[in-house]
């Protein structure tokens, strides 16, 4: 979203701190014009009229213009501001009992190639938007303090600024120039107290060093309450992005020792100026922050506070809470909503390198990060992520319409412990989705995502670096991305799924996935498990299996399983245990799978990886089939075809087995086969396969078998049966 709750007060208090006034007659004229004057940094100003109440003790200007779009980038206008009670406090701080603004105007005339002409450089040919974030939403709507104002609203228009002439000889475009025009009809500032303006830096020294010192003045600023209402601001410049957003009320509350303690808007509402543009409008019924703390802003962000110009990598909590109530996004067919978005806890941190100087530095040499983007990413991106998080965060009441055709709705979403190193967990509750055109519905209860790690960016960039370049990752390079740069999952569950649809319906009653055993990033142990999948046999792939199940009277397939997956890391060892699947009035299949030779250690030498994964052994494996009336059933069924009788067909099959095994040509291993299978035909109860080769066998032999001579691989695994055990 482009514009910010905190936009309008802050345009709106700049507008009264930063003026400089022409002579005032008395002394309390004169303590306003003094203080206005060292308050203004320099910037030029225009009143129209000034005078002093005695009764009330109010100092009046009238026509109040502050700084120039030409000389400045911005300008303020007041038809009238009043300060009443004007005093001096201690320390030489100026105060006031209120401060009263009507019909104010703020005008911001965003020009990246004067303000930032590194990044003009770095950005020419192309338009740059800005992105304005949303602030915060309030539950209670505090009640408007200021007085009616008795003038006219003053109309709202920005005409968008002349295109500048090219430069000769220019082979790019400059970068567009925005205006932003930021206006409200009364302002109101009560018990403010000023202290004196710090002094200027010298003008050798960085930008961000004069702004953070402004920025910590500011913040140490104290009032009750400010407010601003009916405010408005509008874009110019960007085109089909242009916008007007409008507030009932935007206010802060507590202001005092680099603390706001309450703030927010009400009634906000964003409409496109372009009948073409997607985005139709955005509203928000209200907004609010507690607990805004100006000064742990500045000590993550001031690479001043950096102490060596190394950050402590401390947390500091720079808002308590904040929260949006009923957010309503309507795009061109289709809106989205959200009830409530709350988050508590949203903090910063110190980051290895100070982000902003690094930014700062990088841009006033755009030609390198052209020359060397990746170096430029490296460098930045490992510092930004590890910014900022949020101790929780929740939302109620998601939903996205497009017409009658579709509604996608997710009744709650909790998210918590989220930062550049992981996320605590995640969890959707009850979402539905609905599509009228295919008479599809989807439901879902939960679905949740625990102890998610994030890997270690630097072994990713690492990587990423050799393959920009074209070259070959060294094995330590990709050992590094694979056991510290993987993201993980410590665990997820799945629970009510329902799809409904005119193919049939599909259900999942719960799924289940843990991981640990960690090295590194990588997980060495994983536990699946799932319950009561249920779909129609019709929706099965094979034709001939929906055939005969059909066949058999299976209408539904419902299968609950689940199995562990294991991996030892140093040994090689890879190993799936208890592999179970159960079918619903079919059986159970059950098994175990041992792979030895693949240690981690084969990706330190990629040139070898192929020939060592042709050294890795298979050691041993089982399977293990518990029948629950599916092979009566299968005989049943061929009988049927057969028109004989199904439990005389079984036995009969049990007899023909000896001439079937012929085909093994060895009479040592028909032997071994022949008696278990018969014995299972005759009464099915459960079969075991298993391999269990007197020493692992490696992958390459067998690859080396002749698969028309299947004894050879039956010897070399000895592969072994049992019935009914």
């Amino acid at each position: 979203m482009r514009t910010s709750a905190s936009l309008g007060v802050v345009a709106a208090f700049a507008a009264f701190a930063c003026p400089s006034l022409a002579y005032a007659e008395t002394p309390q004229e004169s303590l306003v014009r003094q203080w206005l004057t060292s308050a203004a940094l320099g910037l030029t100003t225009d009143i129209g009229t000034s005078s002093f109440d005695p009764a009330t003790q109010t100092v009046t200007l009238s026509d109040v213009s502050i700084g120039s779009v030409d000389d400045n980038l911005f300008t303020v206008h007041f038809d009238e501001l009043s300060v009443e009670d004007p005093r001096t406090a201690p320390g030489g701080a100026f105060a006031a009992h209120a401060i009263r603004g009507s019909n104010w105007r703020l005008e911001i005339h965003f020009d990246v190639g004067n303000w930032f002409p590194g990044l003009a450089e770095l950005e020419a040919g192309a338009s740059k938007e800005l992105d304005k974030v949303t602030p915060p939403t309030t539950r209670q709507k505090p009640v408007n303090r200021a007085q009616e104002s008795g003038g006219d609203k003053q109309e709202d228009s920005a005409a968008s600024p002349p295109s500048e002439e090219p430069k000769v000889g220019a082979e790019k475009a400059q970068p567009s120039v925005v205006t932003y025009s930021i206006s409200a009809d009364t302002l109101l500032v009560e018990r403010l107290v000023v202290p004196p303006a710090p002094n200027r830096l010298p003008l050798d020294r960085p930008l961000y060093e004069t702004f953070f010192r402004f920025m910590d003045w500011s913040s140490s600023i104290r009032a009750d309450w400010v407010e601003a209402n009916e405010v408005s601001v509008e874009s110019n410049g960007l085109n089909e992005e242009d916008f007007i957003t409008t507030y009932s009320l935007v206010y802060l509350s507590g202001m005092h020792e680099h603390r706001v303690e309450r703030s927010g808007f009400n009634s906000m509402e964003q409409k496109s100026k372009s009948e073409t543009s997607p985005l139709k409008s955005v509203t928000i019924d209200s907004a609010y922050v507690v607990g805004t703390n100006t000064g742990a802003l500045l000590e993550a962000l001031d690479p001043s506070r950096y102490v060596g110009g190394v950050g402590d990598g401390k947390r500091r909590i720079l808002y308590s809470q904040y929260g949006y109530n009923d957010i309503t996004v309507s795009f061109d067919g289709a809106t989205a909503s959200i009830g409530n978005i709350e988050a508590n806890n949203v903090f910063l941190r110190q980051t290895a390198q100070p982000v902003l100087k690094q930014l700062i530095e990088a841009f006033s040499d755009p030609k390198r990060i052209e020359a060397d983007p990746f170096s430029f990413i490296s460098s930045i991106l490992p510092n930004y992520t590890q910014l900022m998080g949020v101790d929780f965060v929740q939302a109620n009441k998601l939903q996205i319409k497009a017409g009658d055709n579709f509604d996608f709705a997710i009744n709650r979403f909790d998210g918590n412990g989220i930062d550049g190193n992981g996320i605590g967990a995640f969890t959707l509750r009850d979402i539905t989705a609905a599509a009228k055109e295919t008479s599809t519905k989807i439901s879902l209860s939960l679905l949740t995502f625990q102890d998610i790690r994030f890997g270690s960016l630097a072994a990713l960039l690492e990587l990423g670096k050799s393959a920009s370049e074209g070259k070959q990752p060294s094995g330590k390079v990709m050992y590094d991305a694979v056991v510290n740069g993987g993201t993980s999952l410590g665990f997820v569950e799945l629970s009510a799924l329902s799809v409904e649809s005119p193919l049939g319906s599909v259900g999942l009653d719960s799924l289940a996935l843990t991981s640990g055993d960690y090295f590194g990033t990588l997980p060495q142990r994983g536990d699946f498990t799932f319950t009561s999948l249920s779909l129609p046999v019709s929706l099965l792939l094979d034709e001939t299996l929906v055939s005969e199940l059909t066949a058999m009277g299976y209408e539904t397939v419902d299968l609950s399983g689940g199995m562990t997956l294991t991996y030892d890391a140093d040994k090689g060892d890879l190993r799936l245990e208890d592999l179970t699947l159960k079918a619903d009035d079919m059986g159970v299949v059950s098994g175990d799978f041992h792979l030895g030779g693949l240690p981690l250690s084969l990706v330190e030498k990629p040139d070898e990886i192929e020939a060592r994964m042709n050294d890795a052994t298979l050691v041993s494996a089982s399977v293990t089939y518990g029948n629950d009336g599916i092979v009566e059933k299968a005989f049943e069924a061929q009988a049927k075809k057969l028109d004989q009788d199904g439990d005389k067909f079984r036995q009969n099959t049990a007899g023909a087995l000896p001439l079937m095994l012929n085909a093994l040509k060895d009479p040592e291993l028909q032997a071994r086969f022949e008696g278990p299978i018969s014995d299972f035909i005759k009464d099915p109860k459960s079969i075991t396969f298993t391999i269990a080769p007197e020493k692992p066998v490696p992958l390459a032999d067998l690859e080396k078998v002749d698969t028309e001579k299947p004894n050879d691989l039956i010897r070399l695994l000895n592969v072994g049966v049992t019935a009914n055990e």
